[in-house]
């Protein structure tokens, strides 16, 4: 169900200049031409390292808000973690040294085509990178990690997810309620499974991150 291309690039002294190559060579394969920077924070970029790569011209337009021109026919704004709205973006999304739990906001955004997430540490880097399968850009020194659910599991939350309404997750009753059924019946019927990836397969297939974070927490309650 997955559709938008995702790419991690591992923290190296290199990720930088790996993170902008790699961009523009997805910008060129998919046609893309709308590239959103996304960082922790806009006062005090013009201080980190993805600042210094970009150079002291280009800060000082994108921290105006003017868009900058990083290949032809390519540009690129900024936006910071706490502003940024997932529901107008579109293009190439690169999520630079900003958390997990601010990347939920570019892994709900409507209308995207790529995402790239520039991890500050390894282990957000890899989990990031187990939920979704990202491609890793440039050198990589381990193997992609393998997200899976038995069976029965995913049939199950292939059931669930098509009887709730996934525009509001879980927040109504009744869906809360059919959700609680769901895990029930699999931890009844002696499956182990761990929480964490019933959540990532509704990330995977659909499901906001707020709402598959909900699905989660049911899970833990039930599988403790």
């Amino acid at each position: 169900m997955i559709s938008v291309a995702r790419y991690v690039i591992e923290r190296s002294p290199n990720q930088i200049r790996l993170a902008f190559k790699g961009v523009l060579e997805v910008c060129k394969a998919k046609n893309i031409a709308s590239v959103t920077l996304v960082v922790p924070q806009k006062g005090g970029f013009d201080r980190t390292i993805v600042a210094e790569f970009l150079g002291a011209d280009a800060v000082k337009a994108l921290v105006k808000g003017h868009p900058v021109l990083i290949a032809q026919g390519v540009q690129m704004k900024l936006e910071s973690a706490q502003t940024f709205r997932g529901s107008s973006s579109g293009g190439l999304l690169i999520g630079a040294h900003i958390s997990n739990k601010d990347m939920n906001k570019l892994d709900d955004s409507l209308g995207v085509q790529a995402i790239v997430y520039l991890p500050w540490n390894d282990t957000e880097g890899k989990e990031w990178q187990a939920t979704w399968g990202a491609q890793t850009l440039g050198a990589t020194t381990t193997p992609l990690p393998v997200s899976s659910l038995p069976g029965p599991a995913e049939e199950a939350l292939r059931r669930l997810t098509q009887a709730i309404n996934l525009s509001t997750g879980l927040n109504h009753p009744l869906d809360k309620k059919h959700a609680e059924r769901a895990i029930a019946q699999l931890r009844q019927e002696g499956h182990s499974i761990d929480p964490v990836e019933i959540r990532r397969w509704a990330q995977r297939n659909g499901w906001s991150s707020s709402a598959a974070a909900d699905l989660e927490a049911i899970a833990r309650k039930l599988f403790r």
